[in-house]
């Protein structure tokens, strides 16, 4: 009976896939080709300073945290398309069962164009080691972003849209206020209340302030408790690009910023919810692309 009931639940979960990703598939497809596409890949590094403990108790350890991602992008005259996978331990060694956090995300998507309309779609699996250890998949590990603009005009900056995503704790849909521009001090993108972005001339330097939010499945040692964890944070970051890449070589860029107001939300199987402020944290990172 446990593994009729465990193989039922892999096959509503490959249903729900189909339907979460089928309107994206089609999406990418009915939209123009890409003309002069161009692919790159990369490989990111990200570390934090150790956050306290909220509780300040004298017998728990700092929080700990890292990520390490890689992925491939296509991108046209149409729009891009990518694909990427990021771990990120998240060590929280207390509480019952005490996450370690071994958090790995794989998602596939992208951004189109089509006259007055904008589409940001990205699909998933997010999900703690003991998920993808044991193939003991429940709906939380499905996940996904997805936001639809429309211009005023086809001329203007400015466009209006809804978007729904993780960024803020459970899934929500949110308006979303649109303005991009270019000039001589390079290219500005505030995307409210999500992002707002700046890059120099040439792409030299990138700074930007984005609220960043996400939902991973949980399975705890026992495979008896189905659950899932959050982490929600607004993040800024200035990077520098000091090599330009060529054949054999990558692009190297470098970037330094911070993590403020971090959150993370997890069931603790003796005191239920735990909804944790880890505070602020600084961050560095190293990209290379190719």
């Amino acid at each position: 009976m446990v593994k009729t009931g465990r193989w039922y639940r892999i096959r509503r979960l490959a249903t729900f896939r189909f339907f979460l990703l089928a309107p994206l598939l089609f999406a990418s497809l009915a939209l123009p080709c890409a003309v002069q596409a161009s692919n790159n890949a990369y490989l990111l590094y990200r570390q934090w300073q150790p956050y306290d403990w909220p509780e300040n108790q004298p017998s728990a350890n700092e929080v700990t945290r890292s990520q390490r991602g890689l992925g491939w992008q296509n991108q046209g005259s149409a729009g891009t398309f990518g694909i990427d996978y990021d771990y990120q331990p998240l060590r929280i060694r207390t509480g019952n069962p005490a996450h370690n956090g071994h958090l790995h995300r794989l998602t596939f998507g992208g951004e189109w164009q089509y006259r007055v309309y904008r589409l940001e779609a990205q699909a998933g699996v997010a999900g703690t080691s003991n998920i993808f250890k044991y193939q003991d998949f429940h709906s939380d590990v499905l996940n996904g972003r997805i936001a639809l603009f429309r211009a005023i005009n086809e001329s203007s900056p400015f466009s209006l849209g809804v978007g729904g995503d993780h960024r803020f704790g459970s899934f929500r849909w949110l308006p979303r206020v649109r303005w991009q521009q270019s000039d001589e001090h390079g290219l500005w993108l505030v995307d409210l209340p999500v992002l707002v972005q700046w890059q120099s001339p040439g792409q030299l330097w990138e700074f930007r302030v984005e609220r960043n939010g996400d939902r991973w499945a949980t399975l705890d040692q026992a495979r008896e408790v189905e659950s899932a964890l959050y982490l929600q944070e607004w993040k800024t970051e200035l990077t520098y690009r000091i090599h330009e890449g060529s054949e054999s070589w990558p692009t190297v860029v470098l970037g330094i910023g911070a993590s403020l107001d971090t959150r993370v939300q997890y069931k603790d199987l003796n005191t239920g919810t735990e909804d944790l402020s880890l505070g602020d944290a600084l961050l560095a990172s190293l990209r290379l692309d190719w």
